[in-house]
């Protein structure tokens, strides 16, 4: 999390306050913007749901989707539950005979929003439970637009903030009913044609009776059990072609232990098409580029070293972290590739000859490469986080691209003191800046 997404989270909460503002006596202005945020953080969320493939684009790759997500639900309970603690009958409503139903109906949302959170927060829950429960979101949505425009309200029918209210709502439906047919239309079937394991993991390849759709090297597709209601996983696409896609899957969960343990030849699937924007780039014309993989982290960048031509053209240097050589996936093939690319200059660090990756063999590493290579991280938060640094302090200026796909980490303590933090260092020195007149008296 960056200053940057806190500045814009506080003027997203703020902007909503200031739009009821002039509509709403000032006793009632904070209850009715905290609802505002609510409805409209609960419809985004829907709309983040539905997948649709523009607003990915505008945010720049699904993962970064997931992350407003996140967000979104973060200000969907916030908003909800300051406005239920604030907020108290004003005026008839829209129906004044259903102004006891609007009331009943907001607490309804209220409650159910809280299940959520705690199903989001709580990891000991399995997933296909978490996953399930967040289908309740369209009907939660349904009974806060009810109390909305029905609970008596000092918002007067057709006011701008309550027309923005019904435009969220039908955008929000829209989208939740989308979610709902696009569950109805089965992924392309596939079946495996080759599976062979490594420890702890399993290289796996589908092939489909028909061709599949193009992706590009990088692209991530949701891959499922054979049934239409089987919950799907996301997985980076190591390499195939029009007819074949490959995956390098480790056992990390309980869907993933399954898998890696029971897969075989002639087990059927369902595979979604190739979606994501992290795309290391393979042409002639590339710049410099600083590739790091961490384990499995390695396959986006196989699906890249598959389609690359050997060239002269700019250095393209991967760091493939691996824990040995019998848990490294597809190891052989990177250096095939590498033996094959002139322009690749592979290191691999193997843990087991203790060959960690540090941050000083990290600074020697980048020593010599442009100012604005560009960099692509797969690989865990930690490793991200110390190539970040360096990169910092050697004064590099190309960007850094990386997904982040944790779906249950959706209020970690880390955003809450990264949110409440600066709060209470600001309240901290209030009380001392207070204290030292008083002390400076007596």
């Amino acid at each position: 999390m960056t200053k940057k997404t806190l500045t814009l989270a506080m003027i997203f909460v703020f902007a909503h306050i200031a739009f009821v503002a002039p509509f709403v006596p000032s006793k009632n202005i904070l209850p009715a913007g905290f609802g505002a945020l609510s409805m409209t953080s609960m419809a985004l969320v829907l709309v983040l749901a539905a997948r649709w493939r523009i607003v990915d684009r505008i945010l720049g790759g699904p993962d970064k989707s997931y992350g407003s997500h996140r967000w979104l639900g973060l200000f969907a309970i916030g908003g909800g539950l300051a406005h239920w603690a604030l907020a108290s009958p004003v005026g008839l409503g829209a129906l004044p005979a259903l102004a006891g139903r609007g009331s009943d109906a907001g607490l309804i949302a209220m409650l159910g929003l809280i299940v959520l959170t705690l199903a989001a927060m709580v990891r000991v829950i399995p997933y296909h439970i978490w996953k399930a429960s967040h289908m309740l979101m369209g009907p939660l949505f349904l009974l806060a637009a009810f109390h909305t425009f029905f609970v008596a309200s000092p918002l007067a029918l057709g006011a701008a903030p309550w027309t923005l209210m019904a435009g969220v709502s039908i955008v929000g439906v829209i989208a939740w009913c989308q979610t709902l047919l696009r569950k109805l239309v089965p992924a392309r079937l596939v079946e495996v044609e080759r599976a062979t394991p490594f420890e702890g993991g399993v290289d796996v390849t589908f092939r489909s009776k028909r061709p599949m759709p193009k992706f590009q090297p990088g692209q991530f597709a949701m891959l499922g059990h054979k049934s239409m209601r089987a919950e799907a996983h996301p997985f980076t696409i190591a390499g195939g072609d029009e007819m074949t896609r490959r995956f390098v899957i480790r056992a990390a969960g309980d869907w993933t232990d399954n898998f890696v343990k029971t897969v075989k030849v002639g087990d059927r699937f369902r595979l979604g098409r190739g979606v994501g924007r992290f795309l290391p780039q393979i042409d002639s014309q590339r710049k410099e580029q600083f590739w790091v993989a961490d384990g499995v982290g390695i396959t986006p960048f196989l699906s890249a070293l598959e389609r690359m031509q050997p060239d002269v053209a700019a250095r393209v240097t991967l760091i493939f972290g691996i824990r040995s050589r019998a848990s490294a996936g597809a190891i052989e093939d990177v250096e095939r590739h590498a033996r094959r690319l002139p322009q690749l200059n592979l290191i691999v660090l193997s843990d087991d000859r203790n060959e960690g990756l540090t941050a000083p063999r990290l600074a020697q590493i980048i020593r010599d490469m442009n100012e604005d290579t560009q960099v692509y991280l797969c690989g865990p938060q930690g490793l991200k986080n110390m190539i970040v640094r360096a990169w910092a302090m050697a004064g590099m200026s190309g960007r850094i691209y990386s997904e982040h796909f944790d779906f249950r980490g959706a209020y970690g303590m880390e955003h809450v003191n990264y949110i409440f933090g600066p709060i209470l260092d600001a309240a901290r020195h209030v009380k001392l800046a207070v204290k030292r007149p008083l002390l400076m008296s007596s």
